[in-house]
């Protein structure tokens, strides 16, 4: 394999810790499968290295490229797995330890909310905190302490005291001979640190470890990584200029203090560009530069000829109508569809361009994600105008008839379904047996609400429907709960929300709206060469590790991008300008910053990020 100095400097390295600091298109996959077809040459055995990546996807690409390298059959790799897959071989062999009598269950979510729903119902809590108080749990567990973690949060809700009902729910998984997936780490962290003889016995049988994307782990996989290797033998690659998952847990702490960690460790660089022409790697550069917690080095590509373009417009639309229309020029010119992509910092930002691009005839694909008619949140509002519009959309009735929860099974359901005659549809069965009173108090009383909120929405506005339905079924209420306490996923729901709102406002009556979000739905249905061809629509997040020919990073606003639950602290403020960089290197030759004076009728000014960008292209 052909490696740049560089990549076979730090592909050669052994006799201590080693960090190795890629820059974006630097070949990290690359260096990190040299490494370990290097250290099989060298007489290591590769039943002894165990590799870390973070998904199972990648570690299957990494053992086909193993095997391509070296001539090795796939059952000569078993430990290129991910933290979970590792931590279970290790478990099912040692489980005894742990208490368990026979291999633990690994219990599936839904099992999990049935423990936490059944704790707090016997500690007189309300039920509705299952999901937010099994997320604090998980995020408890993952911070390698959880005792500390409850400390500082010693309730959910300033009532559910989270010590107790974790102690609870961990005990309660032990009766039943269960763990749940966070446990799976934890458990195994608890056993090497605590039983040396495990542990010695894992150090000896790892010969070399090796973690792929570092920048991305969290506290307890950090602890993992250091019980499970030994005499130095640890290498470990990625970017803190790239580290963007903090909502999940992960620290990029544990990167920028490599060397501290690891006394006499060695960092090499990776800053050859093979991805992205300099003129864009050099301005990406420039906008990093004001990060003050980053690990230096100094990226290059030897490519010319790149082009980096920013463009204000009034609002989304003409954004989205000067995108399409570039996206023409560029096809014309031989840029292939899917090798051009539109980026956001928000999901809901993708609207205007599934409208715009359907009117338009160009193929795109969701990339990461639903379309915007496609997420719950709107396929659950929309079903509410749906049956307001269309007596018998029996799927849409069906939908709704117990979103939110009513007490509707399937029992009731079928019970309803059997008043209907002829070609009566499922709401006029409903009111059918409203009418007649054949249900149970509770079930007639919220019945007979949610069909009488059907015909009061019936003569508004789409827009002031939506915000009817929101208000009286308590649907932000019902989101808090189903998102599990994730306030993240509350945020970006709850943009969705608003930008369904502010689309339907441009609309007079129920039925053109429904038509046209028929429309826009209906390509995913359609054509199966747009889903393989088309531009892609993605947020950053789900766009790290791609790149493309062309790319639009557009909604470069203030309070957007850098987005306003991320402004709180200079640490988060610094993860939304890793995330424009991440955004920007996606881009081989052509990079398109956009911004919309005035988006969903509100005005915001233009990203910091744009200033600083402008600053280096001034240069």
């Amino acid at each position: 394999m052909e490696l740049t100095p560089q990549q076979k400097e730090a592909v050669e390295h052994t006799g201590c810790p080693a960090l190795v600091v890629a820059g974006a298109g630097s070949g990290k996959t690359r260096t990190l499968t040299a490494k370990i077809s290097y250290l099989i040459e060298k007489g290591f055995e590769p039943e002894r290295i165990l590799a870390i990546t973070f998904t199972n996807k990648a570690a299957d690409e990494m053992k086909n490229r193993l095997m391509q390298l070296t001539g090795l059959a796939l059952s000569s790799f078993p430990w290129v797995r991910t933290y979970h897959s590792a931590c279970l071989q290790i478990l099912k062999k040692h489980h005894t330890l742990l208490g368990f009598s026979s291999t633990p269950q690994i219990y599936q979510p839904y099992q999990c909310e049935k423990i936490v729903k059944e704790i707090l119902l016997r500690h007189n809590y309300d039920k509705k905190h299952t999901r937010p108080v099994l997320y604090q749990i998980s995020l408890a567990k993952n911070s390698a302490d959880p005792d500390a973690y409850f400390r500082e949060r010693p309730t959910y809700a300033y009532t559910v005291p989270m010590d107790e009902i974790f102690n609870a729910y961990q005990e309660t998984l032990k009766q039943r001979s269960a763990i749940d997936f966070d446990n799976i780490l934890l458990l195994t962290r608890d056993l090497l640190r605590d039983t040396p003889s495990v542990r010695n016995q894992y150090q000896d049988l790892f010969t070399y470890v090796l973690v792929d994307e570092y920048q991305d782990t969290n506290d307890l996989q950090e602890e993992l990584t250091a019980l499970l290797a030994s005499e130095g033998n640890l290498f470990c690659v990625g970017d803190d200029w790239q580290a963007i998952y903090s909502f999940r847990g992960s620290n990029i702490n544990h990167f920028l203090a490599f060397d501290d960690n690891y006394p006499g460790a060695k960092l090499f660089r990776l800053e050859q560009n093979f991805r992205s022409a300099d003129e864009i790697v050099q301005i990406a550069n420039q906008v990093i530069q004001k990060n003050e917690n980053r690990v230096e080095k100094t990226c290059f590509s030897e490519k010319r000829g790149g082009v980096v373009e920013m463009h204000p417009f009034y609002n989304e639309g003409q954004e989205a109508q000067w995108v399409a229309s570039k996206i023409h020029i560029l096809h014309r010119a031989g840029i292939a569809y899917d090798q051009m992509a539109v980026l956001y910092r928000t999901k809901f930002c993708s609207l205007a361009f599934e409208q715009t691009f359907r009117a338009g005839n160009i193929p795109y694909q969701m990339m990461g994600g639903k379309g915007f008619f496609d997420r719950k949140e709107i396929l659950d509002l929309v079903s509410y105008l749906n049956v307001a519009q269309f007596e018998k959309d029996d799927v849409s009735f069906e939908r709704i008839i117990n979103t939110p929860k009513r007490g509707v099974g399937p029992g009731t359901l079928k019970k309803i379904g059997a008043l209907r005659q002829g070609d009566m549809g499922l709401m006029d069965a409903a009111r059918q047996a409203v009418r007649e009173k054949i249900l149970t108090p509770k079930l007639y009383s919220s019945l007979k609400e949610l069909l009488d909120l059907i015909e009061h929405i019936k003569p508004l506005s789409p827009s002031q429907a939506i915000m009817e339905v929101v208000r009286r079924i308590g649907y932000m209420d019902f989101l808090e709960s189903y998102t599990k306490g994730n306030q993240r996923d509350l945020t970006s729901r709850q943009e969705n929300i608003d930008q369904l709102i502010y689309s339907a406002s441009r609309h007079d009556n129920l039925q053109d709206f429904l038509e046209e979000a028929s429309l826009v739905k209906e390509d995913k249905e359609d054509d199966d060469e747009m889903v393989q061809d088309g531009v892609k629509l993605s947020t950053i997040h789900a766009s790290k590790g791609l790149e493309y020919h062309s790319v639009f990073v557009i909604g470069c606003e203030e309070q957007l991008f850098p987005h306003w639950k991320s402004m709180e602290s200079d640490a988060e403020l610094e993860e939304e300008r890793r995330l424009m960089y991440v955004a920007m290197t996606r881009a081989e030759r052509c990079l398109y910053l956009t911004s919309a004076q005035c988006r969903r009728g509100q005005y915001n000014p233009p990203s910091r990020f744009l200033s600083e960008v402008e600053a280096s292209l001034m240069k």
